[in-house]
């Protein structure tokens, strides 16, 4: 039996999902594509979206702000933060998590970004839960998971259809050391680095910073590279990885996939969510879907799920809960948690 000072738990979860919503309707005029690709092939009706003056900064400060108070604590209490996300900030050179630690008060809490797209937020738990049994003085973090991902899409480009579920929110998770409502167990990550050129947004690097041609717009819009290639890849390992890291992960914590209670995925397609289930034995009542009301908010989806489950009381005492996700990158992650 661990001591409680040899452990880490969440200790609540906040989150901010922005009140403007586009519609699949809407949606399917911009791109021309049929209204039923989006209803009954992806399974989304409608996505929440940011003001034209909200931003990924914004956003994290406001779900933060919710999971302090849920938490009880005061936010000068709190030793690390983490910004977790895509990386497409309010500006390219800059750092949300010292704006967020500014604007919330937390003083003392030292603040990073973590950049890993999709898997940003279980990194971030990874690498803030190490960082506090590494301090014997810290005793909390704050991980941040916000994105603005709807300015990046081009609705004219029909090679990027698998990305206008791409939507705007925050989650934030208050991580405590000796929690004793639950505790982060494992956590378990891959990459393919061969799939890193096939999604970009290729406007703002270092390798457009001196072009000479007049400015595009387009090169701010995000792209999918061979889209047909991208997805037969996707068809062969996509599925095994997801699987490969929540069993290993899940292996690390010494459970196997029969012992999950609940799992949180990023969300995608219906296909693709159903096919993760039912590979582990399970069906939509051990998970959260917010594909179909909020669209797909990055790495905020699987904390935003959890937050929502423990909303109506369904995690038990003993439950195993695992986060995972894909990113574009292509990383998998999984982290487990013990209720």
């Amino acid at each position: 039996m661990n001591n409680q000072t040899d452990t880490v738990g969440i200790a609540a979860i906040g989150y901010y999902i922005p009140s403007r919503v586009l519609t699949s309707e809407e949606i399917a005029q911009l791109s021309n594509f049929p209204v039923s690709v989006f209803i009954e092939k992806i399974g989304m009706h409608q996505k929440h979206i940011a003001e034209v003056d909200e931003h990924p900064s914004d956003m994290g400060v406001k779900a933060a702000l919710n999971a302090i108070e849920q938490a009880k604590i005061l936010p000068q209490e709190i030793n690390f933060i983490a910004f977790c996300g895509a990386g497409h900030y309010d500006y390219s050179f800059w750092s949300p998590a010292a704006k967020v630690q500014d604007k919330i008060g937390a003083t003392n809490a030292f603040a990073f970004e973590v950049r890993n797209f999709c898997n940003g937020g279980n990194l971030g738990l990874h690498i803030c839960s190490n960082m506090l049994l590494a301090n014997p003085d810290a005793h909390y973090a704050l991980v941040v998971c916000s994105d603005k991902l709807s300015v990046l899409l081009n609705y004219a480009d029909k090679d990027c259809l698998s990305t206008f579920i791409m939507a705007d929110g925050a989650a934030a998770a208050v991580l405590k050391k000796g929690e004793t409502t639950n505790q982060i167990l494992a956590y378990h990550g891959i990459t393919n680095g061969k799939l890193a050129d096939y999604v970009k947004v290729e406007g703002g690097g270092t390798k457009f910073f001196d072009c000479k041609d007049e400015y595009d717009r387009n090169l701010n819009y995000l792209t999918v590279k061979h889209p047909k290639t991208l997805e037969k890849i996707f068809s062969e390992i996509y599925l095994n990885n997801y699987l490969e890291v929540i069993k290993t992960a899940l292996h690390k914590s010494g459970y196997s996939s029969k012992d999950i209670n609940f799992i949180f995925t990023n969300q995608v397609k219906k296909k693709v969510s159903n096919s993760i289930l039912q590979s582990l034995g399970l069906t939509e009542k051990n998970t959260f879907v917010s594909l179909s009301e909020y669209g797909h908010m990055g790495a905020a989806d699987t904390l935003f799920g959890l937050a929502k489950t423990l909303e109506q009381n369904l995690v038990k005492s003993g439950n195993i809960v695992v986060l995972a996700n894909s990113a574009t990158g292509f990383s998998w992650a999984a982290i487990v948690l013990k209720y």
